[in-house]
């Protein structure tokens, strides 16, 4: 084990000891079961995402982090290798299987179930946006979240539930967050905001289509913003907007200019237009925000 690894299992190792559920993690009450286990017989491991007990009706999901030796997980036909510095999260009841394959001597991780309706609702839009199975550093924020829940809720340090529920909704965030990191690398989605947004504050007082944008990346318009929406997650149109938004709430800060000036300066057709896309926004009106921040 790398020296990350070996501190990381030794203190969920301690922390587990004094849990206060049962060794297979089960806890007596509450929104979340963990566990952390070392497996080495492939016919004494195996779960089949249809057959956990979940009801459609009222699903959860599992979250699994490997620390050594590997696993195998399955699903629509795919099968992903789960060694260290990997993890996988899956709801069920779903078609999904993971288990010891009869090749792996050993698998060593920890694991998460969730069973609070609304965490489960949030990583469960997560299964349609990602794959399973995805990178998981022991040096990773995502990681240092875990472990802070994982020994929080062994050694029960929560003040009350809604410290509790505050914890789980912090790893909720990390969670999201890493998986969004992963499928939009950093590099790369801050060159597309980059070239975005200094093409349109360059050309902020005129309207301008996306094929302008994408000619400069000498891309079809569709192609850009398929390789747009890839890096950053978001629509160009969309983000383009944000650029001219900050625009006219700086406007609306600094200078007593009126909307229609305002509006010409930003691109917007008029006065109207600007406070159709402002409301939308930001659910108030620019005249709203300009007394608020004065």
């Amino acid at each position: 084990m790398t020296p990350d690894i070996d501190s990381l299992q030794s203190s969920l190792a301690r922390a587990f000891s004094v849990w206060g559920g049962d060794r297979s993690g089960h806890r007596p009450a509450g929104d979340i079961y963990l566990g952390l286990e070392t497996r080495t017989v492939p016919a004494e491991y195996r779960w089949d995402g249809l057959r956990r007990g979940a009801v459609r009706s009222h699903p959860q999901v599992v979250f699994q982090a490997t620390l050594t030796g590997w696993g195998a997980f399955e699903q629509g036909g795919r099968k992903w290798t789960v060694g260290p510095g990997s993890a996988f999260f899956a709801v069920f009841p779903s078609e999904h299987v993971y288990y010891l394959p009869k090749e792996s001597p050993s698998w060593t991780f920890f694991w998460f179930t969730f069973t609070h309706p609304y965490l489960v609702a949030r990583l469960e839009a997560q299964t349609k946006l990602h794959a399973p199975v995805f990178s998981l550093s022991a040096g990773s924020a995502l990681m240092a979240q875990s472990r802070m829940l994982f020994e929080r809720t062994c050694h029960q340090r929560f003040e009350d539930t809604f410290s509790e529920e505050g914890a789980w909704l912090e790893w909720m965030l990390a969670f999201e967050r890493h998986l969004h990191e992963l499928a939009h690398p950093r590099g790369q989605r801050e060159a597309m905001l980059e070239l975005a947004r200094e093409y349109t504050l360059g050309n902020l007082s005129r309207s301008f289509g996306i094929e302008e944008l994408a000619a400069k990346q000498e891309l079809s318009r569709s192609h850009f913003s398929h390789r747009f929406r890839a890096a950053t997650g978001l629509a160009p149109a969309a983000y383009i907007l944000e650029v001219r938004l900050a625009e006219v709430r700086r406007l609306l800060r600094e200078t007593s200019l009126p909307l229609k000036d305002i509006a010409g300066q930003t691109g917007f057709a008029d006065a109207n237009h600007l406070c159709k896309a402002f409301r939308r926004q930001f659910h108030m009106s620019p005249g709203g925000y300009r007394q608020q921040v004065r």
